[in-house]
């Protein structure tokens, strides 16, 4: 009884640590921790929250329908691959448009653990963001814009596979507001 009682006290406290950020494998095979979130885009000014745009005016690289978005996460132990997603501010929910499967060689390492995945997410549709997710594109510079019709937000989510075992992370506190009319007013020199 008492095992039983350990047990459902550690499967509540995954919960609770994966809404705040962070999370571990039941098993013990891994941990992690979502560490942050950046879009190309800032709102009003090069300290500006970072944001997502449907419609984009003034984007000299051509992209006026998509938001490149860059996740940066912690993991420790043993990693065969991670489903991210972004999940809805409201409906804290998301389909399969919304999620995609990274493997090892699509995570770029950046030390000690920690490891970034940048994707495009495309409102090419006319949906608001994401409706779909390409990983690893090209990197993009941080453009400051004005923006108008907050239409909701997104925040990351991660649901890693460790081979034995998985579990999610996600991290609601760390959500991005998503603008249906965006203006390009500068380009910086700030990567995603």
């Amino acid at each position: 009884m008492k095992k039983m009682m350990m047990a459902a006290a550690a499967a509540a406290l995954t919960g609770i640590l994966a809404s705040c950020g962070s999370g571990g494998a039941p098993d013990g095979s891994a941990n992690g921790s979502i560490d942050g979130i950046r879009t190309e885009y800032r709102l009003g000014s090069t300290s500006g929250a970072f944001i997502a745009c449907d419609n984009v005016t003034g984007n000299t690289t051509g992209r006026n329908r998509s938001t490149q978005v860059a996740v940066n996460f912690t993991l420790r132990g043993t990693i065969q691959d991670i489903t991210i997603g972004l999940k809805g501010r409201t409906g804290n929910q998301y389909d399969s448009n919304y999620s995609t499967t990274a493997t090892g060689p699509q995570l770029a390492s950046i030390g000690n653990g920690k490891y970034r995945v940048t994707f495009d997410a495309n409102s090419a549709n006319g949906a608001f963001l994401p409706q779909s997710i390409v990983v690893n594109p090209v990197a993009v510079t941080v453009k400051v814009v004005s923006a108008t019709g907050n239409v909701g937000g997104f925040y990351p989510q991660l649901i890693v596979n460790t081979g034995t075992s998985s579990f999610t992370v996600d991290n609601s506190l760390r959500t991005v507001e998503v603008y249906s009319n965006c203006a390009v007013t500068q380009t910086t020199n700030e990567n995603i």
